[in-house]
């Protein structure tokens, strides 16, 4: 087959960026019979370096999607009118990995639309800072689901979520879970100055980063000298941020030395910050995946997460679940894992088991199943 695919989140440092290229490569090599047209804004195409079955489509945006789909602004029409216009090609299926940057097309082809998650339609304030950013999304999702032959999101939570809010019949969406880089694994490294308790992710709202604050606030691990450490973009993420909230309660509670903001860190950083860490905490209010958990995970650490998401999904019995709306609860749990030597060892042992349960090679032989199936459907 012919099938494009929207590259425009191929330089996005977040989840949907990981998502595209880990799975392209994999997806290339799991099967290269099929020819892949990926279409690149002005942002991504510098950065894309896959070659056959790949073929590039570099379009003349002014600006990428990252950089104009934000919080507080949105893609011009030129540009999206762009994106369209360059889908030219003989397609027998087109491939949005994230709703996040669809464009329409203009004639009909068969589409198979990523969504990872329903929170900031279910949750509006955790991604907008205004109704006409909240009604821009709304209508984008809509577009793109009147559009959608199928739609493939990353958890079994998330599916749940989408049959509910959009009210789509269940066969037409799937699981494709995420998985680990390969160069999250265990490995030996100096020991860190203090013992330190991990978040990563966004610091952004609906990752409970507060309540995580206070409750470390509060641990025994912390008067014996113990840090928190929050590693995450906060100078350059476009996405609906909350890093005031977070220094000023950090300054609040007198926390400047046992409460670390690293800021965007590479990845070979953020392995030795897994494998050196005491406990990997993310306690997130809502979370569509979770692919820090299996990260860390895939390093052999202990995981402290939160009930009610796709969380407790992903990481199973191999790690500790807490309510993410209790302070007590989370800083239990920090204080479990710190104190019991054995206890880390099994939830160690048991997270590089759950782990090994994920992979990019599976998921890619899933979605080239998706693309046959919902080709085969739209010809009837």
């Amino acid at each position: 087959m012919q099938i494009g695919i929207d590259g425009c989140c191929w330089n996005h440092r977040r989840g949907y960026g990981r998502f595209l290229r880990e799975l392209l490569p994999a997806l290339g090599q799991a099967d290269s019979a099929h020819t892949y047209h990926v279409y690149l804004d002005s942002s991504s195409y510098p950065e894309f370096d896959l070659g056959p079955p790949f073929i590039a489509h570099p379009v003349g945006t002014q600006k990428g999607a990252i950089q104009s789909a934000t919080e507080t602004s949105h893609r011009s029409l030129r540009d999206i009118a762009a994106m369209s216009r360059s889908v030219r090609e003989p397609l027998d299926l087109f491939f949005f990995p994230s709703v996040y940057s669809y464009f329409p097309l203009l004639r009909r082809i068969p589409v198979l639309l990523g969504i990872h998650d329903t929170i900031a339609d279910r949750n509006p304030r955790f991604a907008f800072s205004s109704t006409k950013q909240e009604w821009l999304w709304r209508l984008k999702v809509w577009a793109a689901l009147r559009q959608a032959d199928a739609i493939v999101t990353v958890s079994e939570y998330s599916r749940r979520s989408i049959l509910e809010w959009f009210r789509v019949p269940a066969s037409r969406v799937a699981v494709i879970q995420e998985a680990a880089s390969s160069v999250f694994q265990p490995g030996s490294y100096p020991p860190p100055d203090r013992p330190f308790a991990l978040y990563v992710g966004g610091i952004s709202p609906n990752k409970n980063l507060p309540s995580l604050i206070r409750s470390f606030a509060r641990t025994e691990a912390r008067t014996t000298g113990a840090q928190l450490i929050l590693a995450g973009d906060y100078a350059s993420d476009q996405f609906k941020g909350n890093y005031a909230e977070v220094r000023s309660l950090i300054t609040e509670l007198g926390l400047e030395n046992d409460v670390i903001l690293t800021g965007l860190v590479t990845d070979a950083e953020l392995c030795r910050l897994y494998n050196t860490c005491t406990v990997f905490v993310m306690p997130s209010l809502d979370e569509g995946f979770g692919l820090p958990a299996v990260e860390a995970m895939s390093c052999g650490r202990a995981v402290i997460v939160s009930r009610g998401n796709s969380l407790e999904e992903v990481i199973a019995d191999a790690g500790l679940v807490v309510d993410p709306r209790s302070i007590e609860q989370i800083a239990d749990a920090i204080d479990r894992v710190f104190s019991d030597e054995e206890l880390r060892c099994t939830l160690g042992e048991r997270a590089l088991r759950r782990a090994k349960q994920f992979s990019w090679d599976q998921s890619a032989r899933q979605l080239l199943k998706m693309f046959v199936d919902t080709y085969s459907r739209s010809r009837g």
